[in-house]
């Protein structure tokens, strides 16, 4: 009995040594990343009957258990994965927002400058420093379109070198994995299958190191490796075999790098999408979703901006009497040729219409008979079948972007980016102030003033004689109406009515001033003029007799024409010519001179034509075109009133085509807004999508920080706890000593007796 009680206290003794190793490696790896605490679980050894009962054996360790919850874990790798995606994401568009939002560095303030420039330029178009100041605020423009992009080109480049940074950390746990996965399987199958617990925390942690870089699944095997995949399924450790990934350029784009994994020495494309979660789909997705997007759509504002003032400029007269020129430098659509295509696929895409362009790249696709254009924003397909009746046709215009006939064989394709080069490529296309068209090329005009009528009233015999008209001056006097007044006296004099500075020269030749409103004298032969009107009075008028000058108009009725404008068929008109219009009254139409084909455009929207040579209907209101000229007439002519167009040969300060140019600022230009509004919508869907990031962002991290501690609070060491265990196992072991010191007594008395 003795002996049995010695190996009790033995069993006991061990046990007790095994609960206080366990118990310090415990506390010794308490700051050990991944650690689980392991606890001993014993067991009894069982007993022998002596007949009188089982005496029990003592205790056995069962084995060496790890604390480890397998909910608590899937549900930690979910949350870390989501927390680490989102952490990429915010870290990258919190950058991006700051750009495009800045009060000082954003397009707004220089968009706001350019404008301002152009409205001065309206004030004084003659003026030789605010024509200076256009062209350095528009080169202002130009480089912080140019300044934005290249900073987005920069972010693009980061996410390049963050996708190559954690595919090579990928390889390397990968690598780790299998080590592990082998290991396991060497000290599991020499250990009679016990689980070695250090091995399976430092293969748990790779994976949770992994899953922080790509969301991660895991499957075990029987054999105790475990297979691991990411992304949504792709194979990266199936037992001691790791897949090897790459960072490959897309394949129709050399700028964005792609993941690829090889297999049989050949690289194999990962499409973007099937990496979800971690910090390479948070990069990924930001890349996608958000820079993508805002690169297109300042592009597109600077696209928008640069043709539109263009289209306009060239309607417009510079200061040498040209007609205008391209002001901004426009970029052209990106297009890129697959790698795999012929060596002889070609397109050519030309941008038409940039008020109809989206911020979306396109794809095009040819699978031997027909032609699919796909917007990638939406997956909306364009397909051009030339087999098919009606036929589809090259060219095709698509969201304001025309596409030559392609030379494409089957399985060609070529991915289109209209807009992602319009920040960059923008600039100022003139240097020389005096080629800003800020004048029109056309004057528009009627017989309104052609000579100048007078009339006396009155007994006297005073005559006015080489009555002249300065059209000019009488008109920019504001005049329209002059009166004299004679008054006897000493001397005879004259009051103009209404009071204007007068000029008379003697018969001597000596010329003298009087102010408005000073009585002239009067001198029989002189010469008397005022407000462009000229003339010589004689004879002996009677006090009181009046002398009236008025303007003798050409047109008799009401009608009015408009300034005019031009449009891109215009031809500049040479010097002294014109187009006339003359009202016959009878037929309610105009004769033209020139003949030439009009095109009448109504106010119910409709459109007519008069033929070359054919009288001209007219309609109050009515907008005619002619030779690329428009203009509007309204009121009533009467029979024989004219109206003409005409170049501008003295346009210098001339300020209707810069008038225009400001007032593209608030236009519909880009889509259904202005710059500005395209610009302020790109702000706003950067600031709430960094908003909704960063609202989630925070969610999860408290999620992922509460998962943590609840998972900490079953497997994790505590201290305290630790030290409770080793004084409880230190008195497990003294107690143990006492049991094999009490039957080394008993023996001993035994052995004693004999």
């Amino acid at each position: 009995m003795a002996t049995n009680i010695f190996s009790i206290g033995q069993s006991a003794l061990a046990a007790a040594q095994a609960a206080q190793a366990t118990t310090s490696h415990n506390i010794s790896n308490a700051t050990t990343p991944g650690y689980n605490r392991q606890v001993v679980v014993q067991s009894t050894a069982g007993g022998i009957n002596y007949g009188y009962g089982f005496v029990g054996q003592g205790t056995q360790v069962a084995e060496i258990k790890r604390v480890y919850n397998d909910f608590l874990n899937t549900q930690l790798l979910a949350s870390q994965t989501s927390a680490s995606s989102l952490n990429s994401y915010y870290a990258q568009i919190s950058q991006l927002d700051n750009l495009v939002a800045d009060t000082s560095a954003g397009l707004s303030p220089a968009l706001q400058s350019f404008f301002k420039a152009t409205q001065n330029l309206a004030s004084t178009p003659n003026n030789d420093g605010a024509r200076q100041a256009v062209l350095s605020a528009a080169q202002s423009l130009s480089a912080r379109f140019q300044s934005l992009n290249d900073q987005m080109a920069e972010s693009r480049t980061a996410v390049n070198s963050q996708i190559t940074s954690n595919v090579t950390a990928i390889n390397s746990y990968a690598a780790q994995l299998v080590e592990l996965n082998n290991a396991i399987l060497k000290v599991q199958g020499g250990s009679g299958g016990n689980a070695p617990n250090d091995l399976l925390d430092q293969r748990d942690q790779v994976i949770a190191n992994l899953n922080k870089i790509v969301k991660v699944t895991t499957l075990p095997q029987d054999n105790g490796s475990l297979s691991v995949f990411i992304g949504t399924g792709q194979p990266l450790v199936l037992g001691n075999q790791a897949t090897t990934l790459v960072t490959t350029p897309a394949a129709d784009d050399p700028t964005r790098l792609q993941v690829s994994y090889q297999a049989n020495g050949n690289n194999v494309l990962i499409p973007d999408g099937s990496f979800a979660g971690g910090a390479l789909g948070g990069i990924m997705s930001y890349r996608s979703e958000t820079l993508d997007v805002a690169q297109n759509t300042l592009g597109r504002v600077a696209i928008a901006l640069a043709n539109s003032f263009n289209a306009q400029h060239k309607l417009g007269q510079d200061q040498n009497g040209d007609i205008g020129t391209d002001f901004f430098k426009i970029g052209s659509p990106i297009v890129n040729s697959s790698t795999s295509n012929s060596a002889a696929a070609t397109v050519t895409a030309t941008i038409t219409d940039a008020s109809k362009l989206t911020t979306s790249d396109y794809r095009l696709d040819y699978d031997g008979s027909k032609y699919t254009f796909t917007r990638l924003s939406d997956n909306s397909k364009t397909v051009v079948d030339p087999l098919a009746t009606p036929a589809g046709t090259f060219p095709v215009v698509l969201d304001g972007v025309t596409y030559s006939s392609p030379t494409m064989n089957a399985n060609d394709s070529f991915l289109i980016k209209p807009t992602v080069n319009g920040a960059a490529s923008i600039g100022v296309a003139i240097t020389n102030t005096q080629k800003i068209a800020a004048g029109s090329p056309i004057l528009t005009s009627t017989n309104a003033v052609t000579t100048m009528g007078a009339s006396t009233t009155g007994t006297g015999t005073g005559v006015v004689s080489a009555a002249t008209l300065d059209k000019a001056a009488f008109l920019a006097a504001g005049s329209p109406n002059q009166t004299y007044t004679y008054a006897t006296g000493t001397p005879n004099t004259l009051a103009l009515t209404p009071p204007a500075s007068v000029n008379v020269t003697g018969t001597d030749g000596v010329t003298t001033t009087y102010a408005a409103g000073v009585p002239v004298p009067y001198s029989a032969g002189a010469t008397i003029s005022s407000g462009g009107v000229s003339f010589i009075l004689g004879g002996a008028p009677a006090n009181g007799d009046t002398f009236k000058f008025a303007p003798v108009p050409a047109n008799n009725g009401t009608a009015t024409i408009s300034p005019g404008s031009i449009d891109s068929t215009y031809t500049p008109m040479a010097p002294g010519s014109k187009i006339g219009f003359t009202f016959d009254s009878a037929s309610g139409s105009f004769a033209m001179s020139p003949a030439a084909a009009v095109s009448i455009k109504h106010a119910d929207g409709s459109t007519t034509t008069a033929a070359s040579g054919s009288p001209v209907p007219y309609v109050a209101g009515d907008t005619y075109t002619v030779s690329g000229v428009t203009f509007t007439l309204t009121g009533q002519p009467a029979n024989g009133d004219q109206f003409f167009v005409g170049p501008n040969t003295n346009g210098v300060n001339d300020n209707r085509n810069a008038q225009a140019l400001n007032a593209l600022q608030t236009a519909n230009t880009v889509g259904n807004t202005s710059f500005q509004g395209s610009y302020s919508q790109l702000v706003s869907m950067i600031g709430n999508k960094t908003n909704e990031i960063s609202v989630t962002n925070k969610a999860e991290n408290a999620r992922l920080q509460a998962i943590t501690l609840e998972q900490q609070s079953e497997s994790g060491v505590n201290q305290d706890e630790e030290l409770a265990n080793m004084i409880k196992n230190q008195l497990q072991y003294q107690a143990a000593s006492k049991v094999i010191q009490a039957a080394s007594d008993m023996l001993n008395t035994l052995l004693a007796l004999r």
